[in-house]
C-alpha cells in the first residue's frame, strides 16, 4: 500500500499525490519528506503504465486513469487534498468532478488544458533538441536527459541520477504508454467550475516544456488563485520540494480553519 501516515495518531487531513508523464510514485520522494510529520496521510498512487502498474497499458481516457487511482486508495474519511503534476493535474480536475464529494481542494502544478494552444502545452522542439530524450537503449543518458529538460537545479546530483535509473530499472516504462499518456492529455478539457471543489493553480515562470500561460489561463477560467515560483522548472515538486510543501500546508491550514468554524457553530 502506497500510504504514508505522518504522526499517524494525530493525522486530521489526507493529501494525494499524483504524478504525470513516465513517472512514478517514487519520483514523489524529495515532496513526501517535506511533507513528513505534518498530521497528514499521505498517499501517492500510480499510473496505469508506470510504478507498480507499469505493465498494465496507459488508457486514452482520463476517466479510466481516474477509476484506477481511486482503486489504490485506503479507504478515509477524512477531508482530502489531491495534488497533481502537470498530466497529474488533469487527472485531479478530472477525477474531482466524477467525484465530488471525494476531495476537498484540488493543486494543479504545471498543468495544461485545451484553452491553450498546442505549441504552449507541450515544447515539443524542446525535447527534440534534448541529446538523449529518446535513447530507451541508455537508461542513465535518458534519465539525465529529463532531469535537463524538467529541472532547473544543477548540476543534477549522482545520487539521484541513481535513483532515478533504479527506478526505471524497477518500473520500467514504455514509449507506447508515454505516448498513449500524451493523447489521454491532449483529450483533455476543463471541467465545469459548478463540480469542482477549491482549486489552486502552481506554475513555474521558468518551465521549458510546458508555457507557464497555461496554469494562468486554467486559473483565469476558473478565477481561483495562482501561485507562481521563479525559477523552477517544469518538475518543480522536485527543484524545490519544500516550497512546494508549504503551499499544500497552506491549503492545509485552511481546510484545518473552516473544519474548525463549522464545528464551533455547532458547539
Amino acid at each position: 500500500m502506497n500510504v504514508k501516515v505522518s504522526e499517524q495518531s494525530q493525522a486530521d487531513l489526507r493529501v494525494v499525490l499524483i504524478r504525470g508523464l513516465g513517472r512514478d510514485q517514487l519520483h514523489w520522494g524529495p515532496l513526501k519528506s517535506a511533507l513528513d510529520k505534518q498530521g497528514l496521510i499521505i498517499e501517492t498512487p500510480d499510473l496505469p503504465g508506470a510504478g507498480v502498474l507499469c505493465r498494465e497499458k496507459a488508457p486514452l481516457d482520463l476517466d479510466e486513469y481516474c477509476r484506477i487511482l481511486e482503486s489504490q486508495l485506503s479507504e478515509s474519511e477524512l477531508p482530502t487534498i489531491v495534488v497533481g503534476l502537470s498530466l497529474g493535474g488533469m487527472i485531479a480536475l478530472q477525477w474531482s468532478m466524477l467525484r465530488p464529494t471525494l476531495f476537498e481542494h484540488v493543486i494543479a502544478i504545471n498543468t495544461s488544458c485545451n484553452l491553450s494552444p498546442v505549441y504552449w502545452r507541450l515544447k515539443v522542439y524542446r525535447a527534440w533538441r534534448t541529446p538523449g530524450i529518446l535513447a530507451r537503449w541508455n537508461i542513465r543518458l535518458k534519465e539525465r536527459s529529463v532531469y535537463q529538460l524538467t529541472c532547473n537545479r544543477q548540476p543534477m546530483d549522482a545520487e539521484l541520477l541513481d535513483q532515478w535509473v533504479n527506478i526505471q530499472q524497477q518500473h520500467p516504462v514504455s514509449m507506447i504508454t508515454q505516448l498513449r499518456q500524451v493523447i489521454a492529455a491532449w483529450r483533455f478539457s476543463p471541467p465545469d467550475a459548478d463540480a469542482l471543489p477549491h482549486l489552486t493553480f502552481i506554475n513555474s515562470n521558468s518551465d521549458r516544456l510546458v508555457d507557464p500561460r497555461c496554469s494562468l489561463t486554467l486559473a483565469r477560467h476558473y478565477s481561483a488563485p495562482l501561485r507562481t515560483h521563479d525559477w523552477a522548472g517544469h518538475d518543480l515538486p522536485q527543484d524545490d520540494p519544500k516550497w512546494v510543501a508549504q503551499e499544500i500546508l497552506q491549503v492545509c491550514d485552511k481546510i484545518r480553519s473552516s473544519k474548525k468554524v463549522a464545528l464551533e457553530k455547532l458547539m
